[in-house]
């Protein structure tokens, strides 16, 4: 074979790369965070709303299905879990809810994944147990009803996790094994949905713990850090020997290594809050509850002013947290899901045992960059950069 003669080779201190990735890195900083503006869809046909209730998108619908609540006056009932599944579709004016039909017991705060063939429910509970049933909820559009397929259970009940995709495996993270806090979990369970079929291996395995230890009410989402898809497991509560503690800890779970490694904490604790991979690097963090009135909510009562209404930006390259604007309420346990290009949180409690009806719907805008001093700065050191690398292109 002839050999290919090259006028020049390549010899580049690899720390002028190294400046270079750098430079790049400054300028995604310096880029224009996401914004959102809100409208709504259609109330759920639950006046008084829900929280914890399976959401998803199947067929180009809105499934929303169970949940718990308090009837009016809140404060002097109980709790009430549902089994209602709620269908919201589009129809030529705009959007209409229809019935489901029912789940096979009420049931509450699961963990749910979006599939093509359908949404995924996993886990919750009732006022007397912690379930490990999974189940796939399919919507049929000519028939206008929803059908139930049985997948493998969990290897332990599970309450108050969640649950993100990465290619065909579902991961679920954290959660309770019992009704009460103490039985928060490290645990992180992954189902390959590829092994559908093969008795033996279509089964959840169990991962390496979340580092940061056992929680329930945590987020988990999925995005590319720039090298792979990973989860991101955030935030939620845990109780110690003193009581409960609110978590602000951020974890990124690699699948290709099967490892962990911690990433820079969210500005507040946002546990029992939703959020969406948006783009290509950035998660959208949608409120969230931060602690700072837990204790006060049976004193407070109707006088609660509800949790925080901002939403947060994470940039898995950077490793950077901005706001990402106010929200018009804070709705927390319950699931944002992705519409087209809108993000939808539907139902949910704003303040403690007060659940709201209201489906939002946002929409990130775009914001225009304005090219700054900062950015002839960057300009100008990456030119730098290049030409400095250029000189270490040496002719033979």
């Amino acid at each position: 074979m002839q050999r290919i003669w090259y006028p020049f080779k390549l010899s580049v201190n690899p720390r002028w790369a190294w400046v270079s990735v750098w430079l790049l890195s400054l300028s995604l900083q310096g880029q224009e965070p996401p914004r959102m503006e809100w409208d709504q869809l259609p109330a759920l046909p639950n006046a008084v709303g829900v929280a914890g209730p399976f959401v998803g998108m199947h067929q180009d619908a809105l499934i929303v299905a169970g949940g718990a609540n308090f009837q009016p006056p809140v404060w002097e009932s109980g709790k009430v879990w549902h089994d209602q599944i709620h269908v919201l579709t589009r129809t030529e004016d705009g959007h209409q809810w229809q019935d489901g039909g029912n789940l096979h017991h009420p049931i509450a705060y699961g963990a749910n994944v979006s599939l093509p063939e359908g949404l995924v429910c996993m886990g919750g509970n009732d006022a007397d147990e912690v379930f490990d049933d999974v189940f796939l909820l399919r919507w049929d559009p000519d028939t206008a009803s929803i059908e139930t397929e049985a997948l493998p259970s969990l290897p332990r009940p599970c309450a108050h996790g969640q649950a993100a995709l990465i290619g065909r495996i579902i991961y679920l993270a954290g959660g309770q094994g019992g009704l009460t806090l103490e039985t928060a979990t490290d645990q992180l369970w992954a189902l390959d949905l590829s092994q559908r079929g093969k008795d033996s291996d279509f089964q959840w395995k169990i991962l390496p713990p979340i580092p940061g230890g056992a929680r329930a009410f945590n987020l988990t989402l999925a995005q590319h850090n720039g090298y792979q898809d990973s989860l991101y497991v955030l935030s939620g509560r845990t109780q110690d020997p003193e009581g409960v503690r609110f978590l602000d800890d951020f974890w990124e779970y690699q699948p290709m290594s099967s490892t962990w490694r911690p990433r820079k904490a969210a500005p507040k604790c946002v546990m029992a809050g939703s959020g969406v991979p948006w783009g290509q690097s950035h998660l959208l963090v949608l409120g969230g509850a931060d602690g700072q009135l837990f204790h006060q909510g049976d004193a407070l009562k109707d006088d609660h002013p509800g949790f925080p209404k901002e939403a947060w930006a994470y940039h898995t390259i950077t490793d950077t947290w901005t706001s990402a604007g106010p929200l018009p309420e804070n709705q927390v346990t319950t699931s944002a899901v992705l519409w087209d290009d809108t993000i939808i949180i539907p139902s949910g409690e704003i303040r403690p045992r007060v659940r709201t009806p209201t489906i939002r719907r946002g929409k990130v805008l775009i914001q225009p960059a304005s090219f700054g001093w900062l950015h002839y700065l960057i300009l100008g050191g990456y030119l730098a950069a290049m030409v400095v690398i250029g000189i270490g292109f040496k002719r033979r």
